[in-house]
C-alpha cells in the first residue's frame, strides 16, 4: 500500500516559514462557523517575530496561579521562547516573555507542549540546540524580581541516547521525568528515557530503543504514565500487520495473497519489570486503513484504562482528495484494555474525518476529556474552503470539534464548535487546555493580525 509519509516537525517548520509571506495579508473570504452551542472565539494575543517569538507550535500548559504557559518554535533571537498569558482583572490579557532561546548550549526551536511541576518550576524539551545540537530537556523555574532561571538538564548526543525530542515531557509523582526522542537510539529511529533527578545533578537512561519493525519507530508524542507505572505512548511510523486476502481491508485475490500493512505507527506500552529493565509491548498497530495512521498527538487516559487518541492520517480512502491523499483525512480512536481475561486490546474508531467542509482534516495536538467523558480537540486544517494556512495539499485553517458518547452505547456525535477563518483570526490550531466554565485555551501555529506568526486563543461556549 502506498504511504503518504507524514510531515516531520522539521520540514512542517519550513512550509510555515515559506509561506509567512502569503499569510500577511488578511483573508476575508471565510468567516468562523458555529455550532448552536453559542461559541465565542477570541483572540488573547498576536504574535509579532519580534521578541515575543513567533510561529507557536505547542499547546498551553496551566500554572498554579490561573496563568497559561506556552512555547513558540522561532522568533525572538531566532530560536524560540517561552512566555506567559496572565489573566488581567479588570479583563483580558498580558503577555510576558519568560526566556527567548539563543539557539546555542541552552537548546532551540522548542515545538512541545511544557509541563509544570506544584512549585510553579517548568519542564520542556527543544527538537535541535545544546551542546551536540540534537536537543534538549531544559527547566525554567521563578526567580526574585520576575526574572526566570533556564536550565539545562541533559542535552542529546544522536547516540544511544536519543535525538530530537519533539514531545513533551510526563512528570511522574517521584519527580522523574519521562520523555520520547524521534530520532537517535541504537538505530537512530527514537527512543523513550527517563530523566532523575540526583544530589549530582539530572540522570538520563533509556527505557527503550525502536527499532523501526513490528515495535514502531519515531515516536512524536509525550508518554502517559499509567496507574501500575508503566509508560503509554504512541509511534507515527513502524509497526507491521499481515491480513489474509479476503479479509478485511485486505481484498481477494487469485492468487490468495496476504497484504501486509507497516509504517502507520503503533500504540504502545513501556513497562518496568524489576533491576531497572523496562520491556516494550503493543497495544495496537494501526494499518493506515479505516482504523487510521500515523499518530501525532498524545493519548488521554480515560476511566477504565481507556485509551483515546487521534491519527493525522487514514479513514476513508476516498478522503482528502484536494491534497490528493488516498489514506483519509484522519481519525479519533479508543483502544480499550482486555476484558474478561482476554490479553487482546480493542481499537474502536469513533470519527472519521472527511476534509469536506465544514469537516474538519487531520486532527493534531492534544485533545481534551471532560467529567461527562466527552472529547475535544482541534484539526490541523479543513473546516473552510481557503487556501491561506497551509500549502494547497492542506485546505482550510483548522476546527475546534467535540466528540460526545452516546447515552445508549451507540456511535459518538461530532460537533464542530468553530472553524477557523485564518488571518486575522489564526490557523491551524495546536489542540485544547480545557479551562473552567466551558472555557478552552490554545494557540494556532499561523494567522493573526501581527503578519501572520500565530495566536494565543480563547474558546468560550454556552455549554
Amino acid at each position: 500500500m502506498l504511504k503518504i509519509p507524514q510531515i516531520t516537525p522539521t520540514a512542517k517548520r519550513l512550509d510555515f516559514l515559506l509561506l509567512a509571506f502569503a499569510i500577511l495579508l488578511p483573508c476575508s473570504a471565510a468567516t468562523p462557523a458555529v455550532t448552536p452551542n453559542t461559541a465565542t472565539l477570541t483572540t488573547l494575543y498576536n504574535f509579532t517575530d519580534l521578541n515575543d517569538g513567533a510561529f507557536p507550535e505547542a499547546g498551553l500548559a496551566l500554572g498554579n496561579g490561573g496563568s497559561l504557559f506556552g512555547t513558540t518554535s522561532s522568533g525572538g533571537s531566532g530560536w524560540g521562547s517561552v512566555f506567559e498569558m496572565t489573566p488581567v482583572k479588570t479583563g483580558g490579557w498580558t503577555q510576558t516573555t519568560l526566556y527567548t532561546f539563543t539557539g546555542g548550549a541552552d537548546g532551540a526551536n522548542p515545538i512541545a507542549n511544557l509541563v509544570i511541576a506544584s512549585n510553579n518550576v517548568m519542564y520542556g524539551t527543544t527538537y535541535t540546540g545544546g551542546a551536540h545540537g540534537y536537543g534538549t530537556v531544559y527547566q525554567l523555574a521563578p526567580g526574585g524580581g520576575g526574572v526566570w532561571a533556564q536550565k539545562v538538564l541533559y542535552s542529546f548526543a544522536n547516540g544511544s541516547d536519543g535525538a530530537y525530542p519533539d514531545a513533551g515531557l510526563a512528570l511522574a509523582s517521584s519527580g522523574i521525568l519521562y520523555g520520547t526522542t524521534y530520532g537517535g537510539g541504537s538505530a537512530s529511529l527514537g527512543t523513550v528515557f527517563q530523566l532523575a533527578p540526583t544530589h549530582g545533578g539530572w540522570t538520563e537512561k533509556v527505557l527503550y530503543t525502536f527499532q523501526g519493525g513490528v515495535d514502531g519507530a519515531n515516536p512524536l508524542t509525550a508518554v502517559v504514565v499509567g496507574s501500575g507505572g508503566q509508560l503509554l505512548g504512541t509511534t507515527s511510523q513502524g509497526g507491521s500487520v499481515t491480513v489474509p486476502a479476503g479479509t478485511s481491508p485486505c481484498p481477494s485475490n487469485p492468487d490468495n495473497t496476504p497484504c501486509i500493512y507497516e509504517n502507520w505507527g503503533t500504540v504502545f506500552q513501556v513497562t518496568p519489570k524489576g533491576g531497572g529493565v523496562w520491556a516494550e509491548s503493543l497495544l495496537y498497530t494501526f494499518l493506515g486503513a479505516s482504523d487510521g495512521g500515523s499518530p501525532e498527538s498524545p493519548l488521554i487516559l480515560g476511566p477504565n484504562g481507556v485509551l483515546y487518541g487521534n491519527t493525522f492520517w487514514g479513514g476513508t480512502p476516498t478522503a482528502c482528495s484536494v491534497g490528493e491523499y488516498p489514506q483519509g483525512c484522519g481519525v479519533i480512536y479508543q483502544v480499550a484494555p482486555p476484558t474478561g481475561g482476554g490479553t487482546t486490546w480493542t481499537q474502536t474508531v469513533l470519527h472519521t474525518f472527511t476534509g469536506v467542509s465544514p469537516d474538519g482534516a487531520h486532527p493534531y495536538g492534544s485533545m481534551g476529556l471532560n467529567t461527562a467523558g466527552a472529547l475535544f480537540g482541534t484539526t490541523f486544517s479543513g473546516g473552510a474552503n481557503v487556501d491561506v494556512c497551509s500549502s494547497e495539499s492542506y485546505t482550510g485553517c483548522g476546527t475546534i470539534f467535540s466528540l460526545k458518547p452516546s447515552k445508549t452505547g451507540g456511535p459518538w456525535t461530532k460537533s464542530n464548535i468553530t472553524v477557523f477563518p485564518g488571518s486575522p483570526g489564526g490557523g491551524s490550531p495546536n489542540g485544547l487546555l480545557l479551562g473552567t466554565g466551558g472555557a478552552m485555551f490554545g494557540t494556532t501555529i499561523v494567522g493573526g493580525n501581527s503578519g501572520g506568526y500565530g495566536t494565543v486563543f480563547q474558546m468560550t461556549t454556552g455549554n
